[in-house]
């Protein structure tokens, strides 16, 4: 079997953990891919074929589509579950429901989805369901909707409406591009308002924005990981160095994503906003595969 890790963190930390990585496990091949269509392509193709011999011995990726492969048997079979010799999910997060009912999966990070509103939009939202009100229509822009965020937000928001269609509303959100043209497009007035990972607000200080944390809470996705049967000391290894300090430490403070650790404080820019719309795994799990 390969030494192969699949490996898909959030753009703005992913080249700096790839590189610790490489460091860490020198002789290791790194998949690593450029979109989050080219992630999705690859699940495509290693589940269908459902060869023990060419599945990574790691899985890491917030792609909640994953949950929809790992329905089948057949799948979930070839990953481990994780036992006690991993670190317990940190008890603030715990209390919340953020533990995984199913123990292949280990959270490695959470990344919040908050709203980012350009400053001159009147009677700002404050909920997610205000951008149901129809003077939002066509205002609205998001990451491609390949991307975990936009996936997230759709299934979420469907939920938030409590059986109202809003399916129209979601036809004419403007998805594209990164999070990067979400900030300009806000900024610049062509949108009123972005919907923005929680990282990338540290791009958007100092411009005509307001970072909002809606009424119901930020939007919350998992960072999974998932162990191959039969991985190597090597790829063990490397899962448990990503739940260690020094990793966890890198992803709150230089990520502003949610560490799973008790040891490492929350990032600054959720620690007073700690509010997640979330009930727990097996609604996230139900919402994820529908």
């Amino acid at each position: 079997m390969g030494n192969k890790i699949f490996i898909f963190v959030p753009i703005n930390i992913g080249r700096n953990l790839e590189s610790l990585l490489k460091r860490k496990a020198p002789n290791t091949e790194f998949i690593t891919p450029s979109s989050s269509s080219e992630e999705l392509k690859y699940f495509e193709t290693i589940f269908a074929e459902n060869d023990l011999e060419k599945l990574p011995e790691i899985i890491v990726t917030l792609q909640s589509e994953i949950l929809k492969y790992m329905e089948r048997e057949k799948v979930k079979n070839n990953f481990v579950e994780f036992d006690s010799s991993f670190p317990k999910l940190r008890k603030d997060l715990s209390k919340k429901n953020l533990f995984p009912t199913a123990n292949y999966i280990k959270p490695l990070l959470f990344t919040p989805i908050i709203m980012l509103v350009n400053k001159d939009v009147k009677n700002q939202p404050t909920s997610w369901l205000d951008l149901l009100d129809e003077r939002f229509n066509g205002k609205i822009i998001a990451p491609d909707s390949k991307t975990p965020v936009s996936i997230a937000f759709n299934f979420f928001m469907k939920d938030l409406a409590g059986g109202r269609d809003v399916n129209k509303f979601l036809s004419v959100i403007k998805y594209s591009g990164l999070p990067f043209d979400v900030i300009t497009g806000v900024n610049k007035g062509y949108y009123d308002i972005g919907l923005l990972p929680l990282p990338f607000i540290r791009y958007s200080m100092g411009k005509n924005l307001n970072v909002v944390y809606p009424n119901e809470g930020t939007i919350i996705i998992p960072e999974m990981m998932f162990l191959r049967k039969n991985a190597s000391q090597s790829a063990i290894d490397i899962a448990k160095y990503l739940l260690e300090k020094n990793v966890q430490r890198f992803f709150s403070q230089l990520g502003a994503l949610i560490p799973v650790i008790e040891e490492i404080p929350l990032p600054v820019e959720i620690k007073n906003n700690p509010n997640f719309y979330w009930k727990d795994w097996e609604w996230y799990n139900k919402l994820a595969t529908k």
